[in-house]
């Protein structure tokens, strides 16, 4: 039986975002969640902006990895073979997705601090051949980024799956992996619901020891971790200062 990976998104694997189910959608150059007023159409064949839309969202997709790691995951599935990007999921502080915020602002009962990061998107290639693949796939990709984000020391997730005919089609995924995977139905209707997750917030330190090992710069750069200040000879503890050039006094002398 195939085996699943999870990892986190980088420059190399962005284009192995499988595509949504919404018809005519692409992951990688949509700012539906970015932007109030975005959109989730793929760009046409012939758009002048689809590198500069395409750039963007990996920019902002990479935009914590120095900080605390990439926005988005992977699930993979492997085998002696081959190697096939099934799902997806996007997460993120809430402050990166306005949408999300507006749709939490309508519930002024949710708590606000700390601030909860939020699953935007979680998306699973369907297998007709394995009918309740996707469901278990989803559910092990929400365990996957809760478990990242536990490990980042973030306390609270939160995630926004409204309802629809098909449950995949909306970005967030459907609500039955969100309660299979810890979530409870925190505030909302069908439409417009609030899900959240409580973790632990303990910070794996190993893992971030990964994190600035992978972000850290080239041995030849000096700015790392700060700038450092010049080395100085340690005798100069032990030495008074240079005196100081009296400057003439402009009434003379006593």
């Amino acid at each position: 039986m195939p085996d699943l990976a999870f990892e986190l998104v980088d420059e190399k694997s962005v284009d192995d975002i499988p595509a949504p189910a919404r018809p005519h959608a692409r992951c990688q150059t949509c700012d539906y969640w970015e932007r109030i007023d975005g959109g989730r159409e793929a760009p046409a064949a012939d758009a002048t902006d689809a590198g500069a839309r395409a750039g963007l969202k990996l920019r902002r997709l990479l935009a914590g990895r120095a900080v605390s790691g990439s926005y988005g995951m992977l699930a993979y599935r492997t085998d002696a073979v081959e190697r096939t990007a099934i799902g997806y999921a996007q997460f993120g502080p809430l402050s990166a997705y306005p949408r999300a915020q507006s749709i939490r602002d309508r519930y002024p009962e949710l708590p606000e601090s700390p601030a909860p990061w939020v699953i935007t998107c979680l998306q699973v290639t369907p297998d007709p051949h394995v009918p309740d693949e996707r469901a278990r796939i989803g559910i092990g990709l929400l365990e996957a980024v809760c478990g990242e984000l536990d490990g980042r020391g973030i306390t609270a997730v939160e995630a926004y799956p409204e309802a629809a005919p098909d449950p995949w089609a909306p970005s967030p995924g459907p609500a039955s992996a969100y309660e299979a995977a810890g979530f409870e139905h925190l505030a909302g209707d069908d439409r417009y619901p609030v899900y959240r997750r409580e973790l632990t917030g303990k910070t794996d330190v190993g893992a971030w020891s990964e994190l600035l090992r992978a972000s850290r710069p080239d041995d030849e750069d000096d700015d790392w971790p700060l700038p450092l200040p010049p080395k100085r000879d340690p005798d100069d503890l032990f030495r008074l200062p240079p005196e100081k050039p009296k400057r003439p006094n402009p009434f003379g002398d006593d």
